[in-house]
């Protein structure tokens, strides 16, 4: 081979890698994996259909807004196991969809100015539960303390757009629009 070219080659690879060095060390992206995620079904005047996951897995992109989160179906703790059974068996099918997942962005994000007060945001992607997938747009608050940028939002789905039957025997005990909340904390991912 040429030498002049073995130089070309070189100093090609060699600003390849720089480039792909200098994305990986200006990307900021926090993590967490103790994320918590709620969802209310509760009808008035019936028993709470309430649960609870603690180690939902989420990644912010801070140059850019992204956001992506995986939630692990068999991970939300119910009140009763009774109700956790049916839930995984019957309604969600964890042992076929074990994941439900969220992949999106926060709206105007180069214009957020972040401290340590919350402030007001609109998150817009798509919400994938049991093999559906559906746009939403989300109001949620976001702040940054220290290393950890923390997150907080609250929004509804519908069970049907999500092909979740309600049998006929629990339908005047669990609502057809399901409250989702979200609390997570993250931290930068080195």
């Amino acid at each position: 081979m040429n030498k002049k070219f073995i130089i070309k080659m070189k100093n090609k690879l060699l600003l390849l890698i720089f480039c792909l060095f200098t994305t990986v060390c200006l990307s900021q992206k926090y993590y967490t994996d103790s994320g918590i995620t709620e969802f209310d079904g509760s009808k008035a005047a019936f028993e709470p259909i309430k649960a609870k996951n603690e180690s939902s897995i989420s990644i912010l992109d801070f140059n850019n807004g992204k956001i992506a989160a995986l939630i692990k179906i068999s991970e939300f703790n119910f009140r009763l196991g009774l109700m956790q059974e049916h839930f995984n068996e019957n309604y969600l099918e964890s042992n076929i969809y074990p994941t439900s997942t969220f992949e999106g962005s926060i709206e105007n994000f180069d214009k957020i100015s972040l401290n340590d007060n919350f402030q007001e945001i609109s998150i817009k992607g798509t919400l994938t539960i049991k093999g559906e997938s559906n746009e939403i747009l989300a109001v949620g608050f976001l702040k940054r303390n220290n290393n950890k940028i923390e997150l907080k939002s609250s929004f509804s789905v519908k069970l049907s757009e999500y092909k979740i039957k309600i049998p006929r025997v629990v339908f005047k005990k669990i609502d057809e629009e399901v409250k989702i909340n979200l609390n997570y904390v993250y931290e930068e991912k080195n």
